[in-house]
């Protein structure tokens, strides 16, 4: 994977449906939304930031195509900093995020984090 795929520093992951919550609830665990405020979410967490420099990943359930790219990209050291919300991941794949980017150097911002680990 490279640069050409699209990939840029700042990945936000997001898996649009937990596979418990149920049908007749909004998403459970449903931190960020792709709508206006997500810049500004995001500012909050991470300080001022080039949206141009962000590449938005979402996957319909854990596991898909999109966390593929997302740990293919962090192995390559492509990527800077990755938000998601780690409840919606399967226990193993939580493991593997928090100790692929520990390795890689890359900083993981959750919603527990509420901006302290910002430079």
């Amino acid at each position: 994977m490279s640069k050409a795929d699209g990939l840029h520093p700042i990945i936000v992951y997001m898996i649009e449906r937990h596979p418990l919550d149920l049908p007749d609830t909004g998403p459970l665990f449903q931190w960020l939304r792709l709508d206006r405020s997500l810049q500004q979410v995001l500012e909050g967490l991470l300080g001022p930031f080039d949206p141009d420099q962000m590449t938005i990943l979402v996957d319909k359930e854990p596991g898909g195509e999109a966390w593929g790219q997302l740990m293919d990209a962090l192995l390559a050291e492509e990527i800077d900093k990755v938000v998601t919300h780690l409840a919606p991941l399967r226990s193993a794949q939580r493991q593997q995020l928090i100790g692929t980017c520990a390795e890689m150097g890359a900083q993981l911002i959750t919603p527990s984090d509420a901006g302290r680990n910002r430079l």
